[in-house]
């Protein structure tokens, strides 16, 4: 027998026997998402099948390994096999079709610097929520240290991250004392009404981060030099200030020369008398007792015949009954006055008014004392 019926004879035993034992392909195109430590294992599988499972085994580099019970699904959740993110894992995947199982297929994955390597999938985390804010020329951003937005003890560490812009990569140290880390960006003057482009990357523990950020920087209004400004508004206030001083100044002097109303003016001009109670008058006639008229009868007729003593009496007599005597009331203090054994009498401006005889048929008021009160 040729060599060349020896090799169709052996391919065709090889898929005879596969076909007796029944062949179950591996699952194809496996893959790890692992990202803020949520770890999300995938496949395919081209061949399914009603009996058809899938098994998975986690298998870590420090700690032991763990089986995951089998699952019909092309994914799994494998978050809570590997919950040390500082340790490194070696996850295998095996196709089950009733009894039969197809070969396992593996792939590696790692939070850890410590473990990376070309042949390994690098795991990550988001990068904290940048705030930003700006001002003038300067951007200031802040945001949350990793330890305490994850709480692992592993992230427990001096985070270390870059800003790049405008192409320039500028670096920041962030400590595990800080809870809030903040940097500033300096900015060019032509980015002034423009948005730019911020790209924060960092590492903590040995897991990458990073994340994009777009700030608009508003247009700076130019700044005017005020000084001339307030000078001005200093000068004329001053300049406003001398004249009201001045003015109040003037009023003043000339009020000053204001003459002050006299003494007897003040109970004449209404307003200026000092207030008092008036006091209501009563007429009474009386005669007046141990008052000397000014001019008597032999004064009165120089140059007239004389008078006989008949019409003296009778003209005299007349003169009293004509004359009439205006008293005001008696208040309580004169009636007091009287009980201490003297006579009280009045100011002259509130003296009793009488009629005097100055000569004959020429009768004028006069004021005197007021008589004693009986």
């Amino acid at each position: 027998m040729s060599k060349r019926a020896v090799v169709p004879c052996g391919v065709f035993y090889a898929l005879l026997f596969a076909g007796v034992i029944g062949f179950v392909p591996s699952p194809t195109n496996i893959s790890v998402v692992c990202h803020n430590f949520v770890n999300v294992l995938y496949w395919n599988y081209s061949n399914p099948s009603e009996q058809l499972k899938f098994s998975v085994r986690v298998e870590a580099y420090e700690s032991d390994s763990q089986t995951v019970p089998d699952t019909t699904r092309t994914y799994l959740d494998i978050s809570s096999y590997s919950r040390d993110v500082s340790d490194d894992y070696l996850v295998y995947v095996t196709a089950h079709d009733g009894q039969e199982k197809s070969e396992s297929v593996s792939i590696r994955f790692t939070y850890s610097k410590d473990f990376f390597d070309e042949k390994k999938h690098k795991c990550s985390l988001d990068f904290p929520a940048v705030n930003t804010s700006v001002h003038k020329d300067v951007i200031e951003a802040s945001f949350q240290h990793p330890f305490f937005l994850h709480e692992l003890n592993i992230l427990n560490e001096e985070f270390m991250y870059t800003v790049t812009h405008d192409e320039q990569k500028v670096s920041y140290f962030c400590f595990e004392e800080e809870e809030l880390c903040t940097a500033e960006i300096h900015l060019n003057q032509s980015t002034a009404g423009q948005c730019v482009e911020l790209k924060f990357e960092g590492k903590i523990a040995g897991i990458p981060s990073y994340t994009y950020r777009n700030v608009c920087v508003p247009q700076q209004m130019p700044v005017t030099d005020r000084t001339g400004l307030i000078a001005a508004v200093l000068g004329g206030g001053t300049v406003m200030l001398f004249i009201i001083i001045g003015f109040v100044w003037l009023l003043c002097r000339k009020l000053s020369k204001i003459p002050k109303i006299p003494e007897f003016l003040r109970n004449v001009i209404p307003g200026q008398a000092p207030t008092t109670q008036p006091e209501p008058n009563a007429i009474s006639a009386m005669t007046p007792q141990g008052h000397t008229p000014l001019l008597t009868a032999e004064t009165s007729s120089y140059g007239s015949p004389p008078i006989s003593p008949n019409e003296k009496e009778c003209k005299e007599n007349t003169i009293l009954e004509e004359t009439v005597v205006h008293l005001p009331e008696v208040s309580e203090e004169d009636v007091n006055c009287d009980d201490s054994g003297g006579f009280c009498w009045s100011s002259d401006y509130d003296s009793p008014k009488f009629l005097q005889e100055m000569s004959p048929g020429d009768i004028t008021e006069g004021y005197g004392p007021r008589p004693p009160v009986l």
